[in-house]
């Protein structure tokens, strides 16, 4: 397996070695196999993909970002470069979080599956997820956060300070809600039966709660 846990401090939290492999479909298929065999408690861990000095193209990339999310994790970074832990020779041509000029910050992740507890997932745009987010799961993004499901773990929107992102589910009863720095959650013992989709947005520096409009 090509897969090294990256210790405290190197900024990602998996590498994943695709050097060995010549086409980008050999790539593809070292990638999917060695995500299959990471441990499930690893599952929303920040990846960086090492390809070594081959060249990949825009596309190609994207092709990667979706194998990632299709298995629940996040591409931190891809490194260009002999050694990802040495600063000769490595040049990191994607970055996230803000760290880099090449940074893709209008980005959609969208998570095909419902969450378990103790499932956490970042992004640093939108997040959709088609499932629900169950007690115990939790959900971080620099934008908005769409359920198409119910929401009953925590969600946080807007994580760089942005009060103008938004949280709308199918089905709104959560742990806790965060809005950039502004936090609500539901009143203790009190079970909220929700039947309609709803937004939760900042208005007047307060979390604020209401139907949303299809």
């Amino acid at each position: 397996m090509s897969v090294e846990i990256a210790p405290e401090g190197t900024g990602a939290e998996l590498i994943i070695n695709l050097k060995a492999w010549g086409s980008f479909a050999d790539m593809k298929a070292e990638l999917e196999r060695n995500l299959k065999a990471i441990d499930s408690y690893l599952m929303g861990s920040m990846v960086s993909i090492d390809v070594g000095n081959k060249s990949i193209t825009g596309r190609q990339l994207r092709e990667m970002e979706d194998i990632l999310r299709e298995h629940g994790f996040h591409m931190k970074e891809l490194i260009n470069g002999e050694d990802p832990r040495s600063d000769p020779g490595r040049q990191v041509i994607y970055q996230d979080f803000n760290e880099s000029e090449n940074l893709v910050s209008n980005n959609t992740t969208l998570i095909y599956r419902s969450l378990r507890s103790g499932q956490k997932y970042r992004s640093d745009g939108n997040m959709v997820v088609l499932g629900d987010i169950n007690p115990g799961a939790e959900v971080i993004a620099g934008g908005n956060i769409l359920v198409m499901g119910a929401l009953k773990g925590i969600a946080h929107a807007g994580a760089y300070g942005d009060e103008s992102a938004v949280i709308a589910a199918y089905r709104l009863n959560p742990i806790q809600l965060r809005i950039a720095n502004h936090i609500t959650r539901p009143p203790d013992g009190e079970n909220i039966v929700v039947n309609t989709p709803e937004l939760a947005k900042i208005r007047a520096g307060k979390v604020v709660i209401e139907k949303l409009k299809i």
